[in-house]
């Protein structure tokens, strides 16, 4: 008998260039069975990551880097949830506070087969640099850089495994949904 992989369970799209099959480990962050196209490890950190929590990991990340300070409103629905400040004892936030860049996340990143999801995000980072200030007004800022290239990255996985907005967190969520609606 084998293990059975969550995300094949639910039919989410897969990580480029891999196969659905058996589950090969348990995501370190939230403990679910995934296969080798349902989740990652990046040879330079010994951990198992699935595709739910690699855009979730790398938000975290984006939204630890954005500027502190007083951010422009933005525009709220009611089904917006406030965001809440990642805890230190969160595996999110403890992993995110060591995340600079995609690479740190995904080593092989500039290889070829993240080329499609390289290509998505050149095209979300200008777009979250021009981003109206109601849509995602942290992002648009000049000094936001490094948080843009991350959250760009988090959208286009996102994106490309067909993540329910129930298993994003807000911020994703919200970024994910002004992306489709704006771009």
């Amino acid at each position: 008998m084998s293990a059975g992989c969550y995300l094949c369970e639910l039919n989410f799209g897969v990580i480029p260039d891999q196969s659905q099959g058996e589950a090969v480990g348990s995501c370190k962050l939230c403990g679910v069975l995934a296969c080798l196209a349902h989740g990652y490890r990046n040879a330079d950190r010994p951990a198992y990551i699935c595709g739910v929590c690699l855009p979730n990991l790398l938000t975290v990340a984006a939204v630890r880097k954005l500027p502190k300070g007083d951010d422009p409103p933005t525009r709220a629905s009611s089904d917006d949830a406030p965001e809440p400040e990642p805890t230190g004892d969160s595996g999110f936030a403890a992993w995110a506070g060591e995340i600079d860049e995609v690479e740190d996340v995904i080593g092989d990143f500039a290889g070829d087969r993240w080329l499609s999801i390289r290509n998505d995000v050149s095209y979300l980072v200008g777009f979250l640099a021009r981003s109206e200030a109601t849509i995602l007004p942290a992002f648009s800022e000049a000094n936001a850089i490094q948080s843009r290239t991350l959250m760009a990255t988090a959208v286009a996985i996102a994106t490309h495994e067909r993540l329910p907005e129930h298993e994003m967190i807000p911020m994703l969520r919200r970024a994910t949904v002004a992306v489709h609606r704006y771009a």
